[in-house]
């Protein structure tokens, strides 16, 4: 199992609800976990076909530490970074999960990494928080801002779509079959996940 530490503490903002957060200048920690049908996974598309790639969500650890401070609009994460290895994505065969490493430059950069920076509310009634991401390919770092849909009931459902161009990270989209079938730099990083307070 891979020890990371996950930006799924997004449930603790739900939790306060409409209660104004109070600033708070020490950093406080909690743990979850993730339940099973939780998934993260890439998804692309060539100029003929979809693709997917999924993660392999086991290879998170089962109860997973956050560190967190409190301002007054807005949480902020000192500790809060999922680690992906390559290796974990599936995308359907042998020889697109190889195709897929190779653009990732495996064996070099063996990993992505995800890291939440800051969460704040779009307004007090919209489901929906900010959420500012970092996401480092081939180590190179790019920070995002996307809008996250948090849902309450038993467990805290989070999910969201992060949007980037591979060209961003040096990354070639590559090319099949004499550059008939060409792959779009454009891809999406899909994450829908279930998450409990331990």
């Amino acid at each position: 199992m891979i020890k990371v530490v996950s930006f799924t503490i997004l449930f603790f903002f739900t939790l306060i609800g409409n209660i104004p957060l109070k600033a708070n200048e020490e950093t406080s920690e909690t743990t979850v976990s993730f339940s099973s049908d939780s998934y993260l996974k890439i998804n692309g598309k060539t100029n003929v076909s979809k693709f997917n790639c999924s993660f392999n969500i086991q290879a998170f650890s089962n109860e997973i530490k956050i560190g967190y401070k409190e301002l007054e609009n807005s949480i902020q994460f000192n500790s809060a970074t999922i680690q992906l290895p390559n290796i974990e994505f599936h995308c359907g065969g042998k020889a697109i999960n190889k195709d897929f490493r190779k653009l990732l430059r495996t064996d070099e950069y063996p990993k992505i990494t995800l890291s939440l920076k800051e969460i704040s509310k779009q307004n007090e009634i919209s489901e929906f928080i900010n959420a500012t991401l970092s996401i480092t390919i081939c180590n190179i770092s790019k920070d995002y801002k996307i809008p996250v849909k948090i849902i309450k009931g038993n467990e805290i459902y989070v999910q969201g779509l992060l949007p980037i161009d591979i060209t961003d990270f040096n990354l070639e989209a590559p090319k099949k079959m004499l550059g008939m079938v060409k792959v779009s730099p454009e891809i999406e990083i899909e994450f829908a996940l279930k998450i409990n307070e331990v």
